[in-house]
Protein backbone atom coordinates (compact mmCIF):
# COMPACT_ATOMS: atom_id res chain seq x y z
CA UNK A 1 0.00 0.00 0.00
CA UNK A 2 1.55 3.57 -0.91
CA UNK A 3 2.09 6.29 1.67
CA UNK A 4 -0.74 8.04 0.02
CA UNK A 5 -3.54 5.62 0.70
CA UNK A 6 -2.05 5.01 3.74
CA UNK A 7 -2.54 8.97 4.85
CA UNK A 8 -5.85 8.50 3.60
CA UNK A 9 -6.71 5.61 6.05
CA UNK A 10 -5.11 7.20 9.02
CA UNK A 11 -6.97 10.43 8.51
CA UNK A 12 -10.49 9.26 9.18
CA UNK A 13 -9.37 7.18 11.95
CA UNK A 14 -7.38 10.34 13.76
CA UNK A 15 -10.62 12.56 12.84
CA UNK A 16 -12.52 9.97 15.07
CA UNK A 17 -10.31 9.57 17.70
CA UNK A 18 -10.13 12.83 18.30
CA UNK A 19 -13.88 13.15 18.12
CA UNK A 20 -14.25 10.49 20.58
CA UNK A 21 -11.82 12.28 23.27
CA UNK A 22 -13.29 15.47 22.90
CA UNK A 23 -16.91 13.67 23.42
CA UNK A 24 -15.28 12.11 26.53
CA UNK A 25 -13.97 15.42 28.08
CA UNK A 26 -17.00 17.34 27.43
CA UNK A 27 -19.10 14.82 29.45
CA UNK A 28 -16.27 14.19 31.83
CA UNK A 29 -17.51 16.66 34.64
CA UNK A 30 -20.69 15.10 34.34
CA UNK A 31 -20.21 11.71 35.44
CA UNK A 32 -16.99 12.14 37.49
CA UNK A 33 -18.21 11.33 41.21
CA UNK A 34 -17.20 15.00 43.23
CA UNK A 35 -15.62 18.29 41.91
CA UNK A 36 -12.18 17.93 43.23
CA UNK A 37 -11.42 15.58 39.59
CA UNK A 38 -13.33 17.85 37.51
CA UNK A 39 -10.69 20.80 39.37
CA UNK A 40 -7.44 18.03 38.99
CA UNK A 41 -8.63 17.68 35.35
CA UNK A 42 -8.81 21.45 34.75
CA UNK A 43 -5.32 21.90 36.00
CA UNK A 44 -4.53 19.21 33.75
CA UNK A 45 -5.55 21.37 30.67
CA UNK A 46 -4.45 24.52 32.15
CA UNK A 47 -0.92 23.42 32.19
CA UNK A 48 -1.60 20.74 29.21
CA UNK A 49 -1.80 24.45 27.33
CA UNK A 50 0.99 25.92 29.04
CA UNK A 51 3.31 22.73 27.74
CA UNK A 52 1.79 23.11 24.83
CA UNK A 53 3.18 26.11 24.71
CA UNK A 54 7.00 25.32 25.65
CA UNK A 55 6.58 23.20 22.75
CA UNK A 56 6.08 25.46 20.32
CA UNK A 57 9.49 27.02 21.90
CA UNK A 58 11.25 23.72 22.34
CA UNK A 59 9.90 21.01 19.85
CA UNK A 60 9.77 23.73 16.78
CA UNK A 61 11.78 26.43 16.89
CA UNK A 62 14.58 24.35 19.18
CA UNK A 63 14.81 27.25 21.93
CA UNK A 64 15.04 25.71 25.39
CA UNK A 65 13.00 27.83 28.06
CA UNK A 66 13.51 26.51 31.84
CA UNK A 67 10.94 29.26 33.62
CA UNK A 68 8.65 29.07 30.73
CA UNK A 69 5.64 29.09 33.69
CA UNK A 70 7.14 32.59 34.89
CA UNK A 71 4.79 33.77 31.71
CA UNK A 72 1.60 32.25 32.88
CA UNK A 73 2.22 33.45 36.40
CA UNK A 74 2.55 37.40 34.56
CA UNK A 75 -0.65 36.49 33.31
CA UNK A 76 -1.80 35.71 36.31
CA UNK A 77 -1.00 38.61 38.12
CA UNK A 78 -1.82 40.84 35.54
CA UNK A 79 -5.92 38.82 35.01
CA UNK A 80 -6.22 38.78 38.76
CA UNK A 81 -4.96 42.35 40.06
CA UNK A 82 -7.58 43.77 37.08
CA UNK A 83 -10.31 41.79 38.36
CA UNK A 84 -9.72 42.70 41.94
CA UNK A 85 -9.26 46.55 41.88
CA UNK A 86 -10.28 47.88 38.21
CA UNK A 87 -13.15 45.56 36.64
CA UNK A 88 -14.46 42.60 38.72
CA UNK A 89 -17.15 41.39 36.28
CA UNK A 90 -15.45 41.91 33.24
CA UNK A 91 -13.94 38.78 32.00
CA UNK A 92 -12.80 39.22 28.25
CA UNK A 93 -11.06 42.26 29.32
CA UNK A 94 -9.41 40.83 31.80
CA UNK A 95 -7.68 37.97 30.08
CA UNK A 96 -6.79 40.79 27.26
CA UNK A 97 -5.13 42.52 29.85
CA UNK A 98 -2.95 39.50 31.00
CA UNK A 99 -2.05 38.82 27.16
CA UNK A 100 -0.88 42.53 26.83
CA UNK A 101 1.03 42.44 29.82
CA UNK A 102 2.75 39.34 28.90
CA UNK A 103 3.49 40.78 25.67
CA UNK A 104 4.68 44.25 26.52
CA UNK A 105 7.56 42.17 28.57
CA UNK A 106 7.88 39.28 26.24
CA UNK A 107 8.95 41.15 23.25
CA UNK A 108 11.98 43.32 24.86
CA UNK A 109 13.09 40.03 26.65
CA UNK A 110 12.70 38.18 23.34
CA UNK A 111 14.70 40.62 21.65
CA UNK A 112 17.59 40.39 23.86
CA UNK A 113 17.20 36.18 24.02
CA UNK A 114 16.72 35.36 20.61
CA UNK A 115 20.25 37.27 19.58
CA UNK A 116 21.73 34.56 21.70
CA UNK A 117 21.16 30.90 21.24
CA UNK A 118 21.92 27.11 22.80
CA UNK A 119 22.85 27.55 26.51
CA UNK A 120 22.84 31.56 26.32
CA UNK A 121 19.19 31.20 25.77
CA UNK A 122 18.52 29.23 28.21
CA UNK A 123 20.40 31.10 30.82
CA UNK A 124 18.90 34.01 30.01
CA UNK A 125 15.46 32.48 30.30
CA UNK A 126 16.53 31.55 33.54
CA UNK A 127 17.94 35.07 34.83
CA UNK A 128 14.87 36.57 33.64
CA UNK A 129 12.35 33.94 35.16
CA UNK A 130 14.53 34.51 38.82
CA UNK A 131 14.08 38.09 38.39
CA UNK A 132 9.77 37.86 38.21
CA UNK A 133 10.09 35.61 40.99
CA UNK A 134 11.58 38.26 43.03
CA UNK A 135 9.54 41.24 42.41
CA UNK A 136 6.43 39.06 42.64
CA UNK A 137 7.89 38.00 45.64
CA UNK A 138 9.02 41.09 47.34
CA UNK A 139 6.16 43.39 46.34
CA UNK A 140 4.18 42.52 48.73
CA UNK A 141 2.04 45.84 48.41
CA UNK A 142 0.99 44.84 44.82
CA UNK A 143 0.98 40.68 44.67
CA UNK A 144 0.75 39.65 48.20
CA UNK A 145 4.29 38.87 48.30
CA UNK A 146 4.87 35.04 49.26
CA UNK A 147 1.05 34.87 50.63
CA UNK A 148 0.10 35.05 47.32
CA UNK A 149 -2.97 37.22 45.49
CA UNK A 150 -5.95 36.33 46.91
CA UNK A 151 -9.67 37.51 47.07
CA UNK A 152 -9.66 37.56 43.01
CA UNK A 153 -13.17 37.76 42.28
CA UNK A 154 -14.90 35.36 39.91
CA UNK A 155 -16.43 36.91 37.10
CA UNK A 156 -19.66 35.61 35.02
CA UNK A 157 -18.63 33.51 31.65
CA UNK A 158 -20.49 35.95 28.99
CA UNK A 159 -21.01 36.14 25.42
CA UNK A 160 -22.80 38.63 23.42
CA UNK A 161 -24.56 39.27 26.61
CA UNK A 162 -25.53 35.93 27.49
CA UNK A 163 -24.34 34.55 30.77
CA UNK A 164 -22.96 31.10 30.41
CA UNK A 165 -22.25 30.27 33.71
CA UNK A 166 -20.07 31.87 36.88
CA UNK A 167 -16.16 31.20 36.39
CA UNK A 168 -16.70 30.05 40.27
CA UNK A 169 -18.47 27.24 39.56
CA UNK A 170 -15.83 23.81 39.06
CA UNK A 171 -17.78 22.57 36.08
CA UNK A 172 -18.75 25.80 34.06
CA UNK A 173 -14.71 27.29 34.73
CA UNK A 174 -14.01 23.46 33.40
CA UNK A 175 -15.83 23.65 30.14
CA UNK A 176 -14.59 27.22 29.47
CA UNK A 177 -11.14 25.95 29.92
CA UNK A 178 -11.56 23.07 27.93
CA UNK A 179 -13.40 24.90 24.77
CA UNK A 180 -10.51 27.73 24.97
CA UNK A 181 -7.60 25.06 24.97
CA UNK A 182 -9.40 23.37 21.66
CA UNK A 183 -9.17 26.70 20.18
CA UNK A 184 -5.40 27.23 21.15
CA UNK A 185 -4.52 23.95 19.97
CA UNK A 186 -6.32 24.60 16.75
CA UNK A 187 -4.43 27.79 16.19
CA UNK A 188 -1.52 26.67 16.89
CA UNK A 189 -1.72 23.46 14.87
CA UNK A 190 -2.47 25.47 11.72
CA UNK A 191 0.74 28.33 12.21
CA UNK A 192 2.76 24.95 12.91
CA UNK A 193 1.43 23.27 9.65
CA UNK A 194 2.05 26.62 7.73
CA UNK A 195 5.31 28.10 5.91
CA UNK A 196 6.01 30.03 9.17
CA UNK A 197 5.81 26.85 10.81
CA UNK A 198 8.45 25.55 8.29
CA UNK A 199 10.48 28.27 8.67
CA UNK A 200 10.71 27.64 12.36
CA UNK A 201 11.40 24.14 11.94
CA UNK A 202 14.38 25.00 9.53
CA UNK A 203 15.68 27.05 11.81
CA UNK A 204 15.75 24.40 14.35
CA UNK A 205 17.52 21.93 12.01
CA UNK A 206 20.10 24.32 10.63
CA UNK A 207 20.15 27.67 11.84
CA UNK A 208 23.27 28.64 9.56
CA UNK A 209 21.85 27.56 6.76
CA UNK A 210 18.65 29.19 6.95
CA UNK A 211 20.34 32.42 7.44
CA UNK A 212 22.04 31.34 4.36
CA UNK A 213 19.54 31.20 2.15
CA UNK A 214 17.57 34.40 3.38
CA UNK A 215 15.55 34.08 6.37
CA UNK A 216 15.75 36.71 8.96
CA UNK A 217 16.27 33.90 11.80
CA UNK A 218 16.47 36.56 14.55
CA UNK A 219 13.08 38.28 13.28
CA UNK A 220 11.07 34.26 12.88
CA UNK A 221 12.49 33.61 16.61
CA UNK A 222 11.04 36.36 18.34
CA UNK A 223 7.54 35.31 16.39
CA UNK A 224 8.03 31.80 17.70
CA UNK A 225 8.81 33.25 20.88
CA UNK A 226 6.16 35.38 21.26
CA UNK A 227 4.05 33.06 19.77
CA UNK A 228 4.69 30.56 22.86
CA UNK A 229 4.82 33.78 25.44
CA UNK A 230 1.06 34.42 24.57
CA UNK A 231 -0.26 30.79 24.69
CA UNK A 232 1.33 31.19 27.89
CA UNK A 233 -0.91 33.70 28.88
CA UNK A 234 -3.73 32.77 28.14
CA UNK A 235 -2.95 29.61 30.36
CA UNK A 236 -2.54 31.93 32.63
CA UNK A 237 -5.81 33.79 33.07
CA UNK A 238 -7.18 30.47 33.15
CA UNK A 239 -4.87 29.66 35.74
CA UNK A 240 -6.25 32.38 37.93
CA UNK A 241 -9.89 32.09 36.59
CA UNK A 242 -9.85 28.49 37.77
CA UNK A 243 -8.00 28.74 41.13
CA UNK A 244 -8.91 32.57 42.03
CA UNK A 245 -5.31 32.96 43.43
CA UNK A 246 -1.89 32.92 42.25
CA UNK A 247 1.20 32.72 44.40
CA UNK A 248 4.95 33.06 44.02
CA UNK A 249 5.92 29.41 43.55
CA UNK A 250 4.07 28.92 40.41
CA UNK A 251 6.72 31.05 38.62
CA UNK A 252 9.81 29.23 40.84
CA UNK A 253 12.42 27.60 39.13
CA UNK A 254 10.97 23.82 40.43
CA UNK A 255 7.46 25.02 38.68
CA UNK A 256 9.76 25.72 35.95
CA UNK A 257 11.63 22.19 35.48
CA UNK A 258 7.92 20.52 35.96
CA UNK A 259 6.87 22.36 32.72
CA UNK A 260 9.74 20.89 30.77
CA UNK A 261 9.19 17.44 31.98
CA UNK A 262 5.77 17.40 30.83
CA UNK A 263 7.20 18.15 27.31
CA UNK A 264 9.88 15.68 27.45
CA UNK A 265 6.86 12.94 28.85
CA UNK A 266 4.53 13.98 26.16
CA UNK A 267 6.97 14.24 23.20
CA UNK A 268 8.48 17.58 21.66
CA UNK A 269 7.67 17.97 18.41
CA UNK A 270 3.70 16.75 18.69
CA UNK A 271 1.99 19.78 20.42
CA UNK A 272 -0.71 17.03 21.25
CA UNK A 273 2.29 15.07 23.58
CA UNK A 274 2.67 17.92 26.19
CA UNK A 275 -0.93 18.04 26.56
CA UNK A 276 -0.77 14.52 27.42
CA UNK A 277 2.55 14.42 29.37
CA UNK A 278 1.18 17.50 31.64
CA UNK A 279 -2.23 15.23 32.74
CA UNK A 280 0.01 12.36 32.96
CA UNK A 281 2.72 14.21 35.24
CA UNK A 282 -0.64 15.67 37.22
CA UNK A 283 -2.12 12.76 37.96
CA UNK A 284 1.27 11.33 38.84
CA UNK A 285 2.22 14.12 41.45
CA UNK A 286 -1.23 13.85 42.51
CA UNK A 287 -1.18 10.11 43.43
CA UNK A 288 2.07 9.99 45.07
CA UNK A 289 1.64 12.84 46.87
CA UNK A 290 -1.72 11.06 49.07
CA UNK A 291 1.14 8.21 49.60
CA UNK A 292 4.53 9.97 51.09
CA UNK A 293 5.77 13.52 52.00
CA UNK A 294 8.35 13.09 49.48
CA UNK A 295 6.88 12.59 46.81
CA UNK A 296 8.88 14.56 44.44
CA UNK A 297 11.46 12.43 44.88
CA UNK A 298 9.21 9.13 43.22
CA UNK A 299 7.88 11.76 40.68
CA UNK A 300 11.26 12.53 39.46
CA UNK A 301 12.21 9.16 39.08
CA UNK A 302 9.36 8.02 37.60
CA UNK A 303 9.85 10.89 35.10
CA UNK A 304 13.47 10.00 34.81
CA UNK A 305 12.65 6.39 33.83
CA UNK A 306 9.75 7.39 31.23
CA UNK A 307 12.09 9.67 29.82
CA UNK A 308 14.90 6.86 29.12
CA UNK A 309 12.69 3.92 28.07
CA UNK A 310 10.53 6.60 25.65
CA UNK A 311 12.77 9.38 24.64
CA UNK A 312 10.10 10.62 22.08
CA UNK A 313 8.08 10.76 24.98
CA UNK A 314 4.37 9.10 25.13
CA UNK A 315 3.86 10.61 22.10
CA UNK A 316 6.25 8.38 20.54
CA UNK A 317 4.30 5.27 21.21
CA UNK A 318 2.34 5.86 18.05
CA UNK A 319 5.04 5.55 15.98
CA UNK A 320 5.06 1.77 16.86
CA UNK A 321 1.68 1.14 15.13
CA UNK A 322 2.90 2.80 11.92
CA UNK A 323 4.57 -0.71 10.57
Amino acid sequence: MSSNSESLLKSPIRIIIGLVILGILFCLPFVLPNQFYVRLVNEMLIYGLLAMSLDVLLGYTGLLSFMHTSYLGLAAYATGLFLKHMAPNSLWLAILVGIVVVAIIAIPVGWVQVRTGGLAFALLTLAFGMMYFTVVWKWYDLTGGDDGLMGVPHPDITIGGWILGNSGNPIVIYLFSLVIVIICFAVTWRIIHSPFGAVLQAIRENEERASFVGINVHRYKLLGWMLACILAAVAGSLFILYRGYIGPTTMDAFAGAAVLMMVLLGGMGTLWGPLLGAALFIYIQDYISTLTEHWELFVGLIVMLLVIFLPKGVAGVSSLFKK
